[in-house]
């Protein structure tokens, strides 16, 4: 149930209409850096703000997406806003356990909790991200230039020359956001364990943690990226890991994300989500309602014939076999083992970003109308997201 949004003012745009996941660099940057520090913003209706993603402690729910907002449902069924100390538009939300988890969000924004998200503090912002990224091409333009100064073969020098000045491009583009400040969205978060997490987005950015945050590195050059697309949403089980991206990247580890490798993709448009169903088979999606599935890892792929032209966002497996894969205009697909497909549409017409299963029969969705709800209740709430969303 994997699925990412980017900056704000895009996602907006890009969210309810074709999505795309990062801020276009000729975009006017915004100088006023102070959602990284402010606290969320409180509302009186928690439920209906814009939400990108919700994920399962083991014990309870937990949604995060707009103005830091970050809800949980209690024993009473009731939503509660969390603690946080950053205001950013929050992409996504992931447990390691009951009570130890991981949110990303614009800005370079981790966060963190240790109580079961009733609580969350910043691990990491935009600026601190500068740094490590900046110190991470420092250290490989320094290899570089040692190498060269040994090497004789001219067709190697070539390549290193050529990847030398990636290296300091890199280093340029560094330089520049200094200036203007961090820009750079984090779409997904992957919780292995306590102690580790790999965190993803804009313009292939890519770190992990092995000890429980306190440090994260950049390891941008585990995958065959030089385009530097986006990185949209990350899942696992097991040893098995994927990252689907911008322009149809896909990326395979079968050693729990120590090495990684590029798959052929079935699809040349962006993948917006991903997750694995209880055979373990690959369902990925994205523009133009575009999804398929593969048993072999990644290897090969089977088109999904969905029936919608809408993006896709998010899937999840149900008990029964089934699939359900949300997207916008409100829409659901159902999709069994034969790989028919079934098209529902929320009421709301609303875009979806996210969905879980709640019990059989029940799913629990989040996207543009706050949390939304299958089959869809008939309460003045979900009346007034109905209608919200039609317009």
């Amino acid at each position: 149930m994997r699925s990412s949004f980017a900056q704000f003012g895009l996602l907006l745009g890009a969210l309810f209409s074709t999505a795309v996941y990062a801020q276009d660099g000729n975009t006017t940057t915004n100088t006023d850096y102070e959602v990284i520090s402010a606290p969320a913003l409180s509302s009186d209706e928690i439920e209906r703000e814009v939400l990108i993603e919700i994920a399962s402690n083991g014990q309870q729910l937990v949604a995060v997406g707009a103005h830091g907002n970050v809800i949980r449902q209690d024993e009473s069924g009731s939503w509660i806003q969390a603690n946080v100390d950053s205001s950013v538009l929050i992409t996504s939300v992931d447990f390691a356990s009951a009570e130890k988890g991981w949110a990303t969000g614009h800005h370079g924004v981790i966060l963190t909790t240790e109580d079961g998200g009733q609580t969350w503090t910043r691990q990491l912002d935009g600026f601190q991200l500068m740094e490590l990224e900046k110190a991470f091409y420092q250290k490989k333009v320094a290899t570089l230039q040692e190498r060269l100064e040994t090497e004789e073969d001219k067709e190697v020098i070539s390549e290193l020359e050529w990847q030398l000045e990636e290296m300091q491009f890199q280093i340029s583009n560094i330089e520049v956001a200094e200036e203007e400040g961090p820009s750079k969205p984090f779409l997904d978060i992957l919780a292995v364990d306590e102690q580790t997490a790999f965190a993803i987005g804009a313009y292939g950015t890519f770190l992990k943690t092995a000890d429980g945050g306190a440090n994260w590195q950049v390891i941008s050059d585990k995958l065959e990226n030089p385009g530097g697309y986006h990185l949209n949403a990350i899942i696992a089980r097991n040893s098995d890991f994927f990252i689907v991206g911008e322009a149809g990247l896909l990326f395979s580890s079968e050693n729990s994300g120590e090495d990684w490798t590029r798959l052929e993709s079935p699809y040349r448009g962006s993948l917006f989500g991903a997750h694995l169903d209880n055979a373990n088979n690959l369902w990925v999606y994205g523009l133009r309602g575009n999804a398929y599935v593969s048993e072999d890892k990644g290897q090969s792929f089977e088109q999904i014939e969905t029936g919608t032209s809408v993006n896709l966002s998010a899937g999840v497996a149900t008990d029964s076999g089934e699939q359900l894969i949300v997207g916008h205009s409100g829409t659901i697909l159902k999709v069994d083992a034969a790989l028919n497909v079934e098209l529902l549409r929320h009421p709301s017409g609303s875009v979806m970003t996210d969905i879980v299963v709640v019990n059989d029969g029940e799913w629990l969705m989040t996207g543009r109308s706050g949390l939304l709800h299958w089959p869809a209740k008939v309460t003045e709430e979900e009346a007034l997201a109905s209608q919200q969303g039609a317009q």
